[in-house]
């Protein structure tokens, strides 16, 4: 009987490799091999290593999403609920975003990856945005505001 290999685990291999090789150096191969597949399966699944990449992204972004990132009124909860997000994803991702992040200028295809990302920054400026529009925050520069704010969470990856 074929033993069933989740997405997640094709994933998280990627994860893996990404962090030990670099984005250019995790190559499909040893990333199928890490995940228990055949690079065959593999491509069947994802289409390229850049589609595989935007997977990735996307399920942290749905993690993002299920941790309820959303306007209540409770400044203090709304940040906390952010800060909290931000310095899990580091603690588990962090290294691999980092990889990625230094390897964008030399690896044009992962701009594509970007716009979950950047999505999901816009969330969280247009929160920021709300909570100085009530007189809450300070007014400056949304984006200057939520990166002073988990900032040092990438920092300290």
């Amino acid at each position: 009987m074929a033993r069933t290999i989740l997405d997640n685990q094709i994933l998280d291999a990627a994860l893996d490799l990404i962090i030990q090789r670099g984005y250019a150096g995790a190559t499909t191969r040893e990333i199928a091999l890490a995940a228990g597949i055949n690079e065959v399966t593999l491509f069947r699944r994802f289409g390229s290593k850049e589609k595989l990449m935007q997977a990735v992204v996307e399920q942290e972004a749905r993690l993002f999403m299920t941790s309820g990132i959303a306007y209540t009124g409770e400044l203090e909860t709304d940040l906390l609920r952010i800060v909290t997000f931000y310095r899990d994803l580091m603690q588990t991702r962090g290294r691999a975003i980092l990889a990625i992040i230094n390897e964008l200028p030399r690896q044009p295809e992962l701009m594509a990856i970007m716009h979950t990302p950047l999505g999901i920054f816009t969330i969280i400026t247009e929160l920021i945005e709300r909570y100085q529009n009530e007189g809450k925050l300070l007014k400056e520069t949304p984006f200057h505001a939520f990166m002073a704010l988990v900032g040092p969470l990438f920092l300290g990856s």
